[in-house]
């Protein structure tokens, strides 16, 4: 496989990818399967779990992984991009050779579980990420952000090399005074917040977070390294209270303004994790290897574990599924026991597959990228083909 510059391998990257996906489909299968054993389909504003224990929390709000996603995505780019231009027609390219083989499999797949043939106006909609409601359908809305974020990058990054962070710290601020404006002056009496999680309006200051994370990673790695032990606690327990707080205050599915800088917050936690987190250097061990490897395809696991639990959920209630999960639990906890050891060990499986099958082809047809330029400090790292191009939503 072709390696450069933009594509340095860091292992901490796809240990982060790792957890990130597996709190994903912690996260869906608690709500899906927990309201397939009761016989039902999960009803967000009913069902929304809650509990005063912080470690069930970070699992009823796992939508938080999305934010950590972003997050790498902004640190991951800038990385491997910061100091040099970036050539905007092959890193479209590029990002196109990443998502779409994968997504569009999965997305006609959905489309075909339909009666009628798809139409024109539904195949448009695939191919712009506005895809209809479908059973493998829930987590195409972030791929859908993604490119909007690719589209902005390069200029994002240049701004980042010729005027420095504060650039970026001043267009954070300029986004959240404009996103409050747009609040306080719309002409409903309680504007919904939705477009603020599915969009990148509301989405924008993870990837910035994640693009400042990165720049303090190559300016100041050795001196985070020393204060790690210190950092890291201090970053965990951030993201265990801020998901906490949310959950108690029933967050996702109220239209708080509070909601105005819960994106900004749970970015700046996980911007603050991430960059400690990688700052440390990879960890050495068969479980941290293997932890890498899950993140390796887990973009794989977050298109595919849709379809695992749809599965599931058709005979979550019969036997021999019900008989996986200890007598006399409730639903939400026999659904978190049934995704541990049955829906995660088949995403996995299946994203072994379709990572090798589907993804790698396509991955091994990028080209570099970026163009050389100012000299900046580089993380010695070995090269590798996927590295840090493997970007999910």
């Amino acid at each position: 496989m072709r390696s450069s510059d933009d594509r340095v391998y860091l292992a901490p990257v796809d240990q982060l990818r790792a957890a990130a996906a597996v709190l994903v489909v912690l996260y869906h299968g608690c709500q899906v399967l927990g309201a397939r054993l009761q016989g039902r389909e999960f009803r967000p504003a009913e069902d929304w779990p809650h509990s005063v224990n912080p470690a069930w929390t970070l699992v009823f709000e796992g939508h938080t992984a999305v934010a950590l996603f972003m997050v790498l995505s902004g640190f991951v780019f800038t990385v491997g991009a910061y100091g040099r231009p970036v050539r905007y027609g092959r890193f479209l390219g590029n990002r196109a050779l990443r998502v779409y083989p994968l997504y569009l499999l999965v997305a006609l797949l959905g489309l075909a579980t339909q009666v009628s043939l798809p139409t024109w106006r539904e195949l448009l909609g695939v191919l712009t990420f506005a895809a209809p409601a479908q059973p493998y359908g829930g987590v195409f809305w972030t791929l859908a952000v993604e490119m909007q974020f690719y589209l902005v990058f390069p200029l994002l990054n240049r701004l980042l090399t010729e005027r420095g962070p504060g650039a970026l710290v001043r267009l954070l601020a300029a986004v959240a005074v404009l996103r409050a404006l747009v609040w306080l002056s719309s002409p409903v009496a309680e504007p919904h917040t939705v477009a603020l999680y599915l969009g990148l309006a509301g989405r924008i200051d993870q990837f910035l977070l994640g693009m400042l994370a990165a720049w303090a990673y190559l300016r100041h790695r050795e001196r985070l390294r020393a204060g790690r032990r210190v950092l890291l606690p201090v970053a965990g327990a951030l993201a265990l209270a801020l998901t906490w707080w949310f959950n108690q205050v029933r967050g996702f599915v109220s239209d708080s303004p509070l909601k105005l800088v819960w994106g900004t917050a749970e970015g700046a936690v996980w911007a603050l994790a991430v960059l400690v987190y990688v700052a440390g250097g990879p960890s050495r061990g068969v479980l941290s290897r293997a932890v890498a490897r899950l993140g390796e395809v887990s973009f794989s696991v977050y298109l595919t574990h849709f379809m695992v639990l749809a599965v599931l959920g058709e005979y979550a209630a019969g036997w021999p599924i019900r008989a996986l999960v200890p007598a006399g639990l409730p639903p939400l906890a026999a659904a978190f026991w049934l995704t541990l050891l049955v829906a995660l060990p088949l995403t996995v499986a299946v994203s072994w597959l379709t990572y090798h099958a589907v993804e790698l082809p396509f991955l091994r047809l990028r080209r570099p990228y970026t163009a050389p330029g100012v000299e900046t400090p580089r993380p010695r790292q070995r090269a590798a083909a996927g590295g840090e191009e493997r970007i999910t939503g």
